[in-house]
């Protein structure tokens, strides 16, 4: 009995420390634009470390088509860690890196979930999530490509929305939805 309670607990705490690590992350990209725009040369500098061991630990632990291009970010961001501490980090480099780094963690985790065919079924929360921070980095493409990648974000989010309704609308909705999410890391490939 206490043997099944301990397993129950360690997968527990292993389900929320993946979670809180996917998020924590994304927190950190918001805190380090939030740090700059304050002056707050020392948050800067501890936002920009844990964002360069977090995208490291996902890139590693996770893999995925955008690998290398989330680990080449991180080059970026230890290069920024020691002007962080001096107050030289300007604000448009840094929104640069950071949309970057928004947009490839997104396409990369899309990526995942479409890795080896699998169903899309039932990861509605983690589609939307992906393609809120793919939407966050669109910027970072530039007019035109940045407004087409928008407006297939926008579509998509359609047929993610229809993933947890009933499973006829679920099943025809999925089809739709690989072949845009797959256009959409496409495009990305291409740009970055």
């Amino acid at each position: 009995m206490m043997k099944k309670i301990s397993v129950v607990l360690f997968l527990f705490f292993c389900t929320v420390a993946f979670q809180s690590n996917a998020q924590g992350l994304e927190g950190l990209l918001d805190q380090a634009m939030s740090m700059q725009e304050k002056g707050d040369k020392k948050g800067l500098a501890n936002a920009l470390s844990g964002i360069s061991s977090g995208l490291e630990k996902e890139a590693n632990d996770n893999g995925g088509d955008f690998k290398d291009k989330i680990l080449s970010q991180v080059g970026g961001i230890n290069k920024l860690i020691p002007l962080a501490s001096k107050g030289l980090v300007k604000q448009g480099p840094l929104q640069k890196l950071i949309s970057t780094i928004k947009l490839l963690l997104g396409a990369n985790r899309i990526s995942n979930m479409l890795g080896g065919g699998g169903s899309l079924i039932g990861k509605a929360a983690g589609l939307k999530s992906s393609l809120g921070l793919m939407s966050a980095g669109s910027s970072i493409l530039g007019g035109g490509q940045g407004d087409k990648l928008g407006g297939l974000i926008s579509g998509a989010m359609g047929n993610v929305d229809k993933l947890d309704g009933n499973k006829m609308a679920a099943t025809a909705a999925e089809k739709g939805l690989k072949g845009q999410l797959g256009g959409m890391l496409d495009m990305v490939k291409g740009a970055i």
